[in-house]
């Protein structure tokens, strides 16, 4: 029997890697679609499957689908441990120069893959493809999606339609740049562009769900804001942790002295102190927190810079 990651003589051009979890009917005709349509494009590929723990058929029919193929590799998983380390296994197995992923069930077409390739032949690192139609076919994502899509353009300044779109084609740098855990792959444009690579996006076909049954539920809505708050604090402040602490304490600081100013106010206008006791102790509590807060983001500032000394000293002695 072939070993699940035989090595091949030669590095591809593509690797295509695609992670499933129960998608046992979607399989077989993915397989079928993406051979066509590299063996039109002549590169050389290799098609990784990763399986994330299925508790179906799915693996099975990934080790037929590798056995049948020699740049067919697949790489399983012993328990379902979610899309990023899926993809970060897959990345890992990958040889490719450049490397494509999309999803196992069949929403994504992978006759588009010929446009997404031209795209970042024009001079880009990463594009993700854009779902066109999708209002029609999942509208109740779509709805949900567009004011997170819309939240992220603003705060990263990267401007994406639809960036938890897992149909993708980027270069081996861009995947070797990740570092993802959690829910983080929701975000693969954003760490992307932090990490200084050249991001867009192309509308690409989106077809129905035949198969199966989405994966997401309410609670990757809440999920997602964490991670949210993951990459924006780690990606935008993680250099300069002072302007976040900062931005908040000055905030604090302002309720905070404004209700003591009121009170003041309000006591040379002939009011007691005693009238006013909640608000001198929320305006006090307020002060406190924002002087922690400055104190909180000078320590982070001290402990970045010694960072980047040790990293400094690290790549000189190397």
């Amino acid at each position: 029997m072939k070993p699940e990651l035989s090595a091949l003589r030669e590095p591809p051009r593509i690797s295509l890697v695609v992670p499933a979890f129960n998608e046992e009917g979607s399989i077989d005709t993915l397989d079928g679609e993406i051979h066509g349509v590299m063996a039109e494009l002549g590169l050389s590929y290799e098609l990784i499957w990763v399986d994330d723990g299925s508790t179906d058929d799915t693996a099975s029919r990934m080790a037929a689908s590798a056995e049948a193929g020699d740049h067919v590799r697949l790489v399983r998983l012993g328990r379902n441990m979610g899309k990023s380390e899926a993809y970060t296994r897959g990345f890992k197995a990958a040889r490719g120069d450049l490397i494509i992923t999309l999803d196992a069930d069949l929403q994504d077409d992978p006759s588009e893959i010929p446009r997404l390739l031209e795209h970042l032949d024009t001079g880009f690192d990463l594009v993700v493809g854009r779902k066109m139609g999708r209002m029609g076919n999942e509208p109740r994502k779509a709805v949900v999606s567009r004011p997170f899509n819309f939240m992220l353009r603003k705060l990263f300044g990267l401007d994406l339609h639809d960036t938890n779109s897992g149909f993708r084609v980027m270069r081996r740098e861009v995947a070797q740049s990740l570092n993802l855990y959690g829910d983080l792959y929701r975000f693969i444009p954003q760490i992307s562009h932090l990490n200084g690579m050249l991001v867009t996006e192309l509308g690409v076909t989106h077809r129905k769900r035949v198969h199966g049954r989405s994966k997401y539920g309410a609670s990757r809505f809440w999920t997602g804001f964490l991670d949210l708050f993951t990459v924006a604090f780690l990606g935008l402040f993680v250099k300069k942790p002072l302007h976040f602490f900062a931005s908040f304490g000055a905030i604090f600081a302002v309720l905070g002295g404004g209700l003591e100013v009121y009170v003041l106010v309000q006591k040379i206008t002939g009011s007691t102190f005693q009238q006013h006791v909640a608000a001198i102790i929320i305006g006090a509590m307020l002060l406190i927190l924002s002087v922690q807060l400055f104190m909180s983001g000078i320590l982070a500032d001290m402990l970045a810079a010694q960072r980047r000394m040790l990293e400094d000293l690290q790549r000189k002695s190397e």
